[in-house]
């Protein structure tokens, strides 16, 4: 019997193994399967390089993405709600800058059924003419009403000021936009776009050589389509005589909001980890310096969190701030201040090893069960990273100490080189 009034050893999770995807290629697509799980679930994740930047109005990509299940030549959207309901399945879309995502989440026995339900909309969506009016006129409201949102607002001014306004990382949704949306720009996108060519797989869950067969059976009758390459523009420096900060006035706001930051590197990176791992220290959690300080200690935010902006293209490190207006300003001089100490002071061997913890504890989450697991993989799959990217990880947290994360920070996290963008009233 365990003694209840003694406190069980702390003990540290700092060695970790990962499940890692299997990779196949089957009728030219790539498929990844991660084989984890006791549960009679599958979850299929359809991938297609169709994000928001591969299109000059952001809003069709959205379009695509938001509007592809509502119906087929076979199937209305209410159809396929009511058969994959019938089956206990149910579906989500998610859409990125580079990628649109559809993930299927089904029982094991009804695979073949549900999958050739989302196939159907897949790869023969007809986009009804009513169901884009309904969404643009529901999504314009949307938009009118974030105009009001300082979050939304400084979000948008400072990807402008990183990339420029015409860079597809820089480039926001703008009311004209609307305008220039109709069916036959969205069915281009989506034709162009969705295709098997364009397409990665990832199957998770319990998945057996049934799950494998249907797979392929599927991809040799889909038209392959072509493979739509999109290069962009890597961007590693601000374009001369941009302005270093900005104000985005938004009429009767009591809240502000704060980003500052720079361009960076990537996870591709060979520093990116010790960037990571400095950033968190910076503002990456609950007990960070700039949550302790700013927070808890003055109360001149309500929320802030640093961390790091990566994509194929380019990255960024940013910190982001929710603030009233009678304090922003001193709350943004803090933020320097902690910067500054940063890249000056070498960080306690108290707080790293707390430090340490924190992100042994939140990779442990990172493969808790199949499901989590699978996101991981999805991870690595949409940002072309390696297959080893979080043992590598892991073994960087491991090594880093006071005299990296000071070298680290003097390097990326400069407070002279950040931009600066405020918006409020």
């Amino acid at each position: 019997m365990p003694d209840r009034k003694k406190q069980p050893a702390i003990k540290t999770i700092n060695n970790f193994k990962v499940k890692k995807a299997e990779k196949q290629i089957i009728s030219g697509s790539p498929v990844y399967i991660l084989n984890a799980g006791d549960q009679d679930i599958i979850k299929t994740d359809f991938i297609f390089e169709a994000g928001k930047i591969y299109d000059k109005n952001p809003l069709i990509a959205l379009s695509v993405n938001s509007l592809i299940d509502k119906g087929t030549n076979n199937l209305t959207s209410e159809q396929i709600a009511e058969k994959l309901d019938f089956y206990g399945a149910y579906y989500e879309t998610e859409i990125t800058k580079h990628h649109s995502i559809i993930t299927l989440y089904t029982l094991n026995k009804y695979f073949e059924e549900t999958f050739n339900i989302v196939s159907d909309f897949l790869f023969n969506a007809i986009f009804p003419e009513n169901e884009i009016n309904i969404y643009l006129k529901n999504r314009l409201q949307t938009f009118k009403i974030n105009r009001q949102k300082t979050d939304v607002r400084s979000w948008e001014a400072f990807n402008e000021l990183l990339f420029g306004k015409e860079h597809p990382y820089g480039r926001n949704l703008k009311e004209n936009d609307f305008t220039n949306t109709d069916r036959s720009k969205i069915i281009e996108f989506y034709r162009q776009n969705y295709t098997t060519a364009n397409m990665t797989i990832l199957i998770s869950g319990k998945v057996n050589d049934k799950h494998l067969k249907l797979t392929e059976k599927f991809l040799g009758a889909v038209e392959k389509g072509n493979k739509k390459k999109n290069k962009i523009k890597v961007v590693t420096e601000v374009k001369a005589g941009e302005k270093k900060r900005k104000f985005v006035k938004i009429e009767d706001t009591v809240q502000y909001s704060v980003k500052i930051g720079n361009l960076s590197i990537n996870k591709t990176h060979p520093d990116f980890f010790n960037l990571k791992i400095s950033t968190i220290i910076l503002g990456g959690y609950f007990g960070s310096r700039l949550m302790s300080n700013i927070r808890e200690d003055k109360g001149y935010t309500y929320g802030i969190y640093a961390g790091i902006f990566s994509a194929p293209g380019a990255g960024y490190f940013f910190i982001s701030a929710e603030s009233g207006k009678e304090v922003y300003r001193k709350a943004v001089d803090e933020i320097y201040k902690e910067l500054k100490i940063l890249r000056t002071i070498p960080v306690k061997n108290d707080e790293l090893d707390r430090v340490k913890k924190w992100i042994y504890g939140n990779a442990a989450k990172t493969f808790d069960g199949p499901l989590a697991t699978s996101e991981a993989c999805k991870m690595l799959i949409t940002g072309k990273l390696s297959e080893n990217y979080f043992l590598n990880y892991i073994e960087a947290v491991k090594k880093i100490n006071a005299e990296t994360i000071l070298e680290t920070a003097q390097k990326y996290l400069n407070e002279n080189s950040m931009i600066e963008v405020v918006a409020g009233a």
